[in-house]
């Protein structure tokens, strides 16, 4: 072999590097496609609109606002008690606070990749994949809420690509700060309470002190939004479950009829608190990405800690799926890391017999 020779270099790549390659390559277009199409800020500018017209005494949760095309024009979500949390931020400068909400995404986005064990030489291209891209460029809570949820049942990392699962009932850190990092997604995201139902089971007094803390919060701020803006949101999250709403986002309980819908949610939130306990972080994101009645790609983040505890080129191809920013592809990917997560026995007989190998590779880290 001579020094430099091409061919010989291309020989040396192995089947999972350049599956790396690949993905990077995914990963890195899906980012650009995501930047030049997708509206800058929008999951900020709709939540500080309807704070402005709470403001002046208008209606927050415009009914109307379902028949608006993508965009900024988008229904608000969020539970009244977000209102007069934002209300003191539309005396700013808008553009100040984009570029803090900005930092604040970034940051926690790195948190994520960080602590689930992604070199920083690698994280630019990790944060360019289409759920951290869609988060970061759209400015959506869901990057906030996944760092949380990291926070609570996974430490530092013990080298690349191998994320330390926590238990938290080994505390090392106040009950109340465990809780409430736990109860923040379901106080904003009723139908995600997937990683506090885990929480609860691991360390109950933790979990009951988060969903206290989100109470007092709520009861806290009721004179200020009263009790109209609570029937409002109801009848907002109404709206926003019809399935005639083309923007509704993709689930797999969607596709089922009536009352098992939510029953099918209800069903992940249970299995939630039985998984074993050294999979219980990876298990509870997991099973929220597969209950969620309302799954955008962001959403999918949750799924990064099931994705690094399968075989790495089996992860690599869920990375290509996801990174599509199709709804079929992506939950292609996502069934894909279910099965490698819940079989992966199963799974490596059937690489095996349609590889002709009986070597498993290394799991993604």
């Amino acid at each position: 072999m001579e020094v430099g020779d091409p061919s010989a270099r291309l020989r040396a790549i192995t089947p999972v590097r350049a599956l790396e390659i690949v993905a990077a390559v995914v990963a890195i277009v899906g980012g650009l496609v995501v930047l030049v199409t997708h509206p800058p800020m929008v999951d900020l500018e709709i939540p500080l609109r309807a704070a402005e017209r709470w403001v002046h005494g208008g209606e927050p949760y415009l009914a109307s606002s379902f028949s608006a095309p993508e965009g900024y024009g988008l229904p608000f979500l969020y539970p009244p008690p977000v209102l007069p949390l934002l209300a003191p931020l539309l005396a700013l400068p808008r553009g100040v606070v984009v570029a803090a909400w900005l930092a604040a995404t970034l940051g926690a986005a790195l948190f994520v990749a960080r602590r689930l064990g992604v070199p920083w030489r690698t994280a630019p291209v990790v944060l360019c994949w289409v759920p951290f891209a869609e988060g970061l460029v759209g400015g959506n809570a869901q990057v906030l809420l996944v760092a949380a949820f990291v926070a609570v049942f996974f430490d530092a990392p013990i080298g690349p690509w191998h994320p330390t699962p926590r238990d938290p009932r080994g505390g090392g850190r106040p009950a109340i700060l465990d809780g409430t990092l736990a109860a923040i997604t379901p106080a904003l995201k009723l139908t995600q309470p997937h990683a506090w139902a885990a929480l609860l089971r691991r360390r109950p007094a933790a979990a009951l002190l988060g969903l206290g803390a989100a109470v007092a919060v709520a009861l806290a701020t009721l004179p200020l939004v009263g009790i109209g803006a609570w029937q409002a949101w109801i009848a907002q999250l109404g709206r926003a479950a019809d399935p005639a709403w083309e923007l509704r986002g993709s689930s797999l309980v969607q596709l089922l009829p009536g009352l098992l819908s939510p029953a099918a949610t209800a069903v992940t939130v249970l299995l939630a608190m039985v998984v074993p306990t050294r999979r219980v972080g990876a298990a509870a994101g997991l099973l929220l990405v597969l209950g969620s009645p309302s799954l955008r790609s962001y959403g999918v983040l949750f799924l990064l800690p099931a994705m690094l505890a399968v075989r790495r080129d089996v992860a690599l191809v869920a990375v290509m799926l996801v990174g599509t920013g199709v709804m079929p592809g992506m939950w292609a990917g996502i069934l894909l890391v279910t099965f490698a997560f819940a079989a992966p026995g199963r799974l490596d007989l059937i690489i095996a017999a349609a590889t002709g190998r009986g070597s498993r590779p290394a799991p993604a880290r």
